[in-house]
């Protein structure tokens, strides 16, 4: 896609209430670009691949459960545990990193307040992977795990790895591996970002891309 301006991009979008659950950063910045209120938690943070899968096809239960936080040494920010509501077969806790708040008492705050937003009948789910930064994460269960999520989904990656709904895209080469999606091609023009490649308004309208 090409667009003009930021005003254009927006103006082409339709899906004004949709619930963007994201991985890490991609799902805070498109809001941003189309300039539109966070209806989901997932901002400002990130999740481990198997962590994010995990959420996405328990969501109601995790949304819930409980935020915990987790003591970590190695980190700067806070990290939280999340768990499923005490009701809920599932025992397992899932990680998350919220690397872009100051305490964990304020991401937890926000966790809930956005938590209470989703619209549970206009969901999206975008992931990322890239092999060479999380090579150790990769397996035959990851890819079953993402292939069974339900909801209109995508996975932008730097190359094909075999999940379905993947769409590949180049990765320029001064970007490092974290914020590889978020790198600009163009630096007078800082918001068309890298993952402006994949033509997020068809996705927020449903239409097949991948």
């Amino acid at each position: 896609m090409d667009y003009k301006d930021i005003n254009s991009f927006r103006e082409e979008n339709n899906n004004q209430d949709f619930t963007l659950i994201s991985r890490d950063c991609v799902g805070g910045v498109l809001y941003h670009q189309l300039g539109l209120r966070f209806l989901t938690p997932t901002i400002n943070l990130f999740l481990s691949p198997d962590d994010f899968n995990y959420f996405c096809l328990n969501i109601g239960d995790y949304i819930s459960g409980e935020l915990k936080e987790m003591k970590e040494k190695d980190v700067d920010y806070p990290v939280g545990l999340l768990y499923p509501n005490k009701k809920s077969s599932i025992i397992r806790p899932i990680r998350i990193d919220f690397m872009h708040y100051d305490s964990f008492k304020v991401a937890k705050e926000k966790w809930v307040e956005r938590s209470k937003r989703i619209n549970w009948n206009n969901i999206y789910v975008v992931s990322t992977f890239c092999y060479s930064k999380e090579v150790d994460t990769y397996s035959d269960k990851l890819v079953k795990d993402w292939n069974n999520i339900k909801y209109k989904k995508v996975l932008l990656t730097d190359k094909h790895y075999g999940f379905d709904d993947e769409f590949i895209i180049n990765k320029p080469e001064e970007c490092n591996e974290y914020a590889w999606l978020l790198c600009s091609r163009e630096s007078n023009q800082s918001w068309k970002k890298v993952f402006n490649d994949f033509d997020f308004i068809k996705f927020l309208h449903k239409e097949d891309l991948v």
